[in-house]
């Protein structure tokens, strides 16, 4: 893998780890009654990840084959999303050189 292709795979990674961390915050404050979702943190998971919305329009029960998927889904929307806007940016800086 050569330097470029692998700055946007990093980006992509990057990018699926913040779904992994929403997923996985939203596992626990679930399972956990005494533990309550705080919003603005759900709202910076929002923020990072924006193809979450999707998951407004279908919501599937936690930990069920449908919720997993979706999120899979939605992990590689993120990825995708990462990598695109680390390809136009490198692409931006290197014009301008």
């Amino acid at each position: 893998m050569n330097a470029p292709s692998g700055r946007y795979f990093n980006a992509a990674m990057f990018g699926f780890a913040i779904t992994a961390l929403f997923v996985s915050y939203q596992l626990v404050t679930d399972s956990q009654p005494v533990i309550q979702r705080d919003s603005a943190f759900m709202l910076a998971f929002v923020v990072l990840c924006p193809p979450s919305l999707l998951s407004l329009t279908v919501e599937p029960e936690a930990r069920t084959n449908v919720f997993y998927l979706l999120w899979t889904l939605i992990a590689l929307m993120n990825a995708g999303l990462y990598a695109g806007a680390h390809f136009l940016l490198a692409r931006r800086l290197q014009r301008h050189d």
